[in-house]
């Protein structure tokens, strides 16, 4: 298998998307040796670092029912932080993850988190948080405002890391082995003057402006040291659609297949021609 350091982006509950991204990685005899992922991409990234079988990741994206994870919190709500206190979320983590902390990943892994106590980045990694348990990075990388309720670690107060970086492949290591960034685009039609929306629709319109607002600085920085990306167009699925049908799900599991083999096919290229 050949080295790669990967890259997942935010993306709500069209994390078929990523999966689908992770099973052209292995089809085209590729393995992840870093994985870096915010939000949405940090749960997929996360599963891979502990080693689920992407089989089973397979059968957890296309069938699993997320309404449970946005159960509502009295608490939460008064003190004015989010609808829900994200512990059926942590709980649910903590089992797909098997309950280990970064210091016991064999596969490098850095997740993404907002830090709203000093307006920056933070980030979880084996060499900054050994001890802390990557369930509750992931939990603090998913914590959509006005939804999730922060994590507090320490001195931080930690929400969705879409906020400071959606697609991490910035953070990966720059070195020989190829880096693929994987990034949920959304190309929705502007809205007509008359047109009115819900709360709901409000607030999935607010979350995708949120999350593409800083992506093109990091898209950039990336591709200028020598990263590929895959753009995967899902404007199709709703990113808060927690009981997507399994159609839908399964057309994001074969887009993110197919953008992430076209562009592992042009990371062959090069290594193809070197060795003529």
């Amino acid at each position: 298998m050949k080295p790669l350091r990967l890259a997942l982006s935010g993306s709500g509950f069209k994390v078929p998307a990523h999966v689908g991204a992770l099973q052209a990685v292995a089809d085209a005899g590729f393995e992840p040796v870093e994985l870096a992922g915010t939000s949405g991409g940090s749960i997929v990234a996360a599963m891979a670092a502990c080693r689920m079988k992407l089989s089973d990741m397979k059968m957890l994206a296309l069938t699993f029912d997320w309404s449970n994870m946005l159960s509502f919190s009295l608490m939460s709500a008064v003190r004015l932080r989010g609808f829900c206190d994200g512990r059926r979320l942590l709980d649910w983590l903590t089992e797909q993850t098997n309950g280990m902390t970064f210091g016991q990943l064999s596969t490098d892994l850095t997740v993404v988190a907002s830090d709203v106590a000093s307006e920056a980045p933070f980030e979880f990694s084996r060499a900054t948080t050994p001890s802390v348990a990557v369930a509750q990075a992931v939990r603090a990388s998913t914590s959509i405002p006005f939804a999730f309720e922060p994590v507090r670690l320490g001195d931080a107060l930690l929400a969705d890391g879409g906020m400071v970086n959606n697609i991490p492949v910035d953070r990966l290591k720059v070195d020989d082995v190829p880096r693929l960034g994987v990034q949920l685009v959304s190309q929705d039609l502007p809205m007509q003057p008359d047109t009115s929306l819900s709360p709901f629709g409000f607030s999935e319109r607010l979350i995708d402006l949120m999350l593409s607002a800083c992506e093109s600085t990091h898209v950039s920085a990336a591709q200028t040291g020598g990263a590929h990306m895959a753009f995967v167009e899902t404007g199709y699925a709703s990113t808060l659609d927690r009981t997507m049908p399994l159609e839908l799900r399964q057309r994001l599991f074969n887009d993110g297949y197919d953008a992430a083999k076209a562009a592992l096919t042009l990371i062959a290229a090069p290594a193809a021609t070197a060795l003529q």
